[in-house]
């Protein structure tokens, strides 16, 4: 055989193997969330789209307004929690950062490194370093991962309180997440330089941190809440405590976007325990991910293409680039 058929061979395997890849992860996030979505509403609540379609329909404009303020002003508080993770980088830029990071993220299938590399891409052209964006990851997915297992102990703690029952299934969620919290932390003290530059950010900027995290995590029940309540559901709010926190603990599942498949799942199995319609209950539930998944792929797509217009803009100017 010639050096030119092998190489063309080589080639042409290389081509093939650029295109299975994607194709193979792309056909696993989707037959993982259709399965999840398939086994949520047949397997789980045991009704068919047609039941759970004309609870959607019958939401009115006003609650979807309502979701969209909470949405918005859930995002606002996040933002600040990565304008105080990487100093310099501002609320605005925040917001872009978080948005056009999660369009990304659920479109493309595994698309959280696409997301990391785009905006280490932003970050770097506003001038920040490649060590502070580490630090930023590092503190930002550190923080949003404690909150999720900080949720269902607080979920817990609130039952307790008011002396209502807590199945055996929530001491052992809620005892897995405090372990867990441990381990983490046990980790963080045996990282030193690394460790250092992100425990010198949370020092420098708890005061932002950790109640605009704690802010975060309340818009997000705030807004299964309501997503319930628009479908005619009316459930305590330690029941809609503990399916945020169920919901969230779903979310660290890296296998499909914002674990969709998987956190609706627990969610809604936990909502049914508790006797509620199980139309009302997918309904209210896929409601409340649209608002939280969903929409941030039109509107984080949106920001994305009219940064990178605007960055093609300066490139052809050279008093805007230096602006």
């Amino acid at each position: 055989m010639t050096t030119d058929c092998r190489r063309s061979r080589r080639s042409r395997r290389s081509r093939w193997a650029r295109w299975t890849g994607p194709a193979a992860k792309l056909l696993l996030v989707v037959a993982v969330a259709a399965g999840g979505l398939w086994t949520v509403t047949h397997g789980v609540a045991g009704v068919a789209w047609t039941d759970v379609a004309p609870v959607l329909r019958a939401v009115t404009p006003g609650h979807l307004g309502l979701l969209a303020v909470i949405w918005l002003s859930g995002l606002g508080i996040y933002s600040t929690v990565l304008a105080a993770a990487l100093p310099g980088l501002g609320v605005r830029r925040g917001l872009l950062l978080n948005l056009s990071g999660s369009a990304v993220a659920n479109v493309l299938p595994l698309g959280g490194a696409a997301a990391t590399a785009l905006n280490w891409r932003m970050v770097r052209r506003w001038g920040h370093t490649n060590l502070a964006f580490v630090s930023y990851c590092v503190l930002t997915n550190a923080l949003d991962v404690v909150t999720k297992l900080l949720l269902p102990l607080v979920a817990v703690g609130a039952f307790v309180l008011l002396s209502e029952h807590v199945p055996a299934v929530l001491w052992a969620v809620a005892g897995g997440c405090a372990v867990a919290l441990v381990l983490g932390a046990a980790v963080l003290a045996c990282v030193r330089e690394r460790g250092a530059r992100v425990r010198g950010l949370l020092r420098r900027g708890w005061t932002r941190l950790l109640p605009a995290s704690a802010g975060y995590i309340a818009a997000q029940v705030a807004l299964l809440l309501v997503s319930l309540r628009s479908v005619g559901l009316h459930v305590p709010l330690t029941v809609v405590l503990m399916a945020a926190a169920i919901e969230r603990l779903g979310t660290l599942v890296p296998v499909t976007p914002a674990g969709t498949g998987v956190a609706e799942i627990g969610t809604v199995a936990w909502l049914l325990t508790t006797g509620l319609s199980p139309a009302q209950v997918v309904a209210g539930v896929l409601l409340y991910r649209v608002f939280l998944v969903v929409m941030e792929i039109p509107v984080g797509g949106a920001l994305l293409a009219g940064w990178a217009w605007l960055q093609r803009a300066s490139r052809g100017h050279p008093e805007g680039a230096a602006a």
